[in-house]
């Protein structure tokens, strides 16, 4: 199936302000897509793609109700009757204003829900962690899967007291170094190489934890590693696989401040995905793209994993023509000792039960990818 992410931002409206929030220098205007821009979109990008994931973003979506995330799914049901478009939902919120029924709304359409969350440090960059860390207890007792995206904002924050925070509340979650946009333009920027190799020291106790948790990231390296498909943003090439929307209906590659200058123009005045596409916003983007990746196809060795990186972080540190300079240092360092350390667990026949469950999951899924078995063998030998 032919799969397009879309980035919904359906609201600027935030009752947070975090300390490095990208979305700062917009305002927090009380906003709100409209129904007629969200079929729209819909039904333009269903003339290229049968499988559409919405993720729900802002702002903080949750802020505009639960009556406005009920229209939204009768929207999506019509248009699925329409077509037979295939719509997933995913939602990225603060977990501030998270209760019974808007959990219980989240089960009943099966979205995906991913917690903005900063651990231990919670406190220190975003605000009202009791709130959110009792809106989790709820999520867990009623069922409801969800994972945290921490971030990085700084050199002092500390990646190993927050993994073991996740871990101890049994919550999976992922690390993303700061864009340096809006608000956190101002903080005393995370040094690449320093996080990098922050990085590498807990991925070495990530591994062989074997009561831990899933770190996303890691895990992606993982089967980069051993020749699956999993990307992350921030090291990989999402023209045409992404499309962003504002809550006035403009269009843009993603939700990063850097894309304001590139907009592919509002979704009124479209038919068809390919129409969006062909914009010249669309067309100056992937244009100084590809001038981008054939530099760095030219010169390095990581280039068919990362593609020359991601569009919105080159032009944050300068050019879009340019590769991410610290991107590319994490995405080094990270990458080479993560697959030198598969080798070796691979070569020595390291038993499973010897490693962090996520690690044990991604073995099996390109163990069976690869042509295995799945038997109860995998969990602990290779044969």
């Amino acid at each position: 199936m032919k799969k397009i992410e879309v980035v919904l931002k359906v609201t600027d409206k935030c009752n947070l302000r975090c300390r490095y929030c990208y979305n700062s220098e917009k305002g927090y205007k009380n906003n709100c897509v409209s129904p007629d821009h969200f079929e729209k979109l819909l039904t333009l990008l269903l003339t290229d793609y049968n499988l559409i994931h919405v993720i729900f973003h802002g702002g903080e979506p949750t802020s505009l109700g639960l009556d406005f995330f009920k229209n939204a799914m009768d929207v999506e049901r019509k248009v699925n009757l329409r077509s037979g478009v295939v719509i997933e939902n995913s939602i990225q919120t603060n977990g501030t204003l998270i209760n019974d029924r808007w959990i219980d709304f989240f089960k009943k359409y099966g979205f995906k829900v991913g917690v903005s969350f900063d651990g231990a440090d919670n406190e220190k960059y975003r605000g009202q962690t009791e709130n959110v860390l009792k809106a989790m207890e709820k999520m867990k007792k009623k069922g409801l899967d969800f994972s945290c995206l921490a971030v990085v904002a700084d050199d002092d924050y500390n990646l190993f007291e927050n993994y073991r925070f996740f871990a101890e509340k049994k919550i999976a979650f992922d690390f993303s170094k700061v864009f340096c946009e809006g608000a956190a333009k101002y903080l005393p920027e995370a040094q690449a190489a320093v996080y990098a190799d922050k990085l590498v020291s807990l991925f070495d106790y990530w591994i062989k934890d074997v009561d831990g948790v899933s770190v996303r990231t890691f895990a992606a390296y993982i089967n980069m590693a051993m020749g699956g498909k999993f990307r992350i943003c921030s090291n990989c090439s999402c023209h045409g696989k992404y499309i962003s929307m504002d809550p006035d209906g403009t269009l843009f590659n993603c939700g990063r401040e850097s894309m304001r200058a590139y907009s592919f123009g509002n979704v009124s005045d479209f038919e068809t995905a390919k129409d969006v596409f062909k914009t010249d916003g669309a067309v100056s983007l992937i244009k100084g793209s590809i001038e981008r990746r054939n530099e760095c196809k030219k010169s390095c060795e990581f280039f068919s994993l990362c593609q020359g990186g991601c569009a919105d972080l080159s032009i944050s540190e300068g050019s879009l023509f340019s590769p991410p300079k610290a991107a590319c240092i994490v995405f080094k360092t990270v990458y080479a000792h993560v697959a030198a350390t598969i080798n070796e667990i691979l070569k020595n026949k390291v038993p499973l039960s010897e490693l962090n469950p996520a690690v044990r999951f991604v073995l099996a899924k390109n163990y069976a990818r690869m042509g295995g078995n799945l038997s109860s063998q995998i969990s602990e030998t290779y044969i």
